[in-house]
């Protein structure tokens, strides 16, 4: 008889545990400011280095455009980026377009290949081939404004 009072305290016990294990794991926060659907790289993004400001816009038909602003430092140069992208895999993306390039000390016009690593817990993409520059969303929608 004394086993069926000690029962309601058992469960009350691992019920609680179990609440308290539950409240401690983590789950991966997916930001709500990304696009709901379709691709995550979908939309307009800045960057700001100390010598420019870079924009990217990322449209869902697979095209995309880049350029940059680099203000009052001098020299000037800026540059300008168009073309297609696709998806590379687990959040990568490649890039591949005409980039052309003016400055008051050079000039520049290539055909260029650059992967998007996107990251969706900070919401953020980066280049492989340029290291330490990273882009923040102003908007899902890529014809959004930017200034």
């Amino acid at each position: 008889m004394r086993m069926h009072r000690n029962i309601p305290v058992i469960l009350v016990f691992l019920l609680s545990g179990a609440l308290l294990f539950a409240g401690c794991s983590t789950i991966p926060h997916v930001p709500t400011s990304a696009p709901s659907q379709g691709d995550p790289i979908v939309g307009a993004w800045i960057s700001h280095q100390s010598d420019s400001t870079v924009f990217y816009r990322f449209w869902g038909n697979g095209t995309f455009s880049a350029w940059s602003d680099t203000g009052d430092i001098h020299p000037k140069y800026s540059f300008q980026y168009y073309g297609q992208w696709e998806p590379g895999g687990l959040y990568t993306f490649t890039t591949e377009g005409a980039h052309i390039g003016y400055g008051e000390v050079t000039a520049l016009a290539i055909r260029r290949t650059l992967t998007i690593v996107y990251d969706p817990l900070r919401d953020t993409f980066s280049i492989k081939e340029q290291p330490g520059q990273v882009f923040s969303r102003i908007s899902s929608d890529p014809d959004s404004p930017v200034r």
